[in-house]
């Protein structure tokens, strides 16, 4: 009897459970996205922090994905999504806010929204303070940023707007 209980609860979800939803982004946060879908309904899907998000193929976040991409959200059952896919034109590949830690490969910034980003160091990312190149490992706690990123996310240019006090 106990294996018979067992084997039901170890189903995984078959794709009858599977619900995709399509449509333009409207607005976005780390809570959900409102998608616009063809026939003009609006619907709403919840993001968790189990949601991947893709952005043109790759990783993403929330703050990169934007109103009027297209966005593909699938949903297993009632919950969160698992994964939401956008895709769109990014033209503005900016991060600007305060360092919270700067690592070996990552830098984590807090934008004035109060959200944190990680953004992936590499050996091609330059930083710029008071018009002269800097290491990156020189960068403190509270310094404001401006971060260009790179199309694969990667930070490419940090230029340091004001130093701590």
């Amino acid at each position: 009897m106990l294996v018979a209980v067992a084997a039901i609860v170890a189903v995984p979800a078959t794709a009858a459970d599977r619900v995709v939803e399509r449509g333009i982004v409207q607005s976005i946060d780390r809570d959900g996205v409102v998608l616009r879908a063809l026939d003009g309904s609006r619907v709403t899907v919840a993001l968790g922090p189990g949601t991947r998000l893709r952005l043109n193929g790759r990783n993403a976040i929330v703050e990169e994905i934007r109103p009027g991409f297209v966005a593909v959200a699938v949903m297993v059952g009632d919950g969160p999504a698992r994964a939401l896919r956008a895709f769109g034109r990014v033209t503005d590949r900016r991060v600007r806010g305060d360092v919270v830690q700067v690592a070996p490969r990552a830098l984590l910034v807090r934008r004035a929204t109060g959200a944190n980003v990680r953004i992936r160091l590499t050996a091609a990312t330059a930083a710029w303070q008071d018009d002269r190149r800097v290491r990156v490992r020189s960068l403190r706690r509270g310094m404001r940023v401006d971060v260009r990123l790179a199309p694969n996310g990667a930070a490419r240019t940090i230029l340091v707007l004001r130093t701590v006090r």
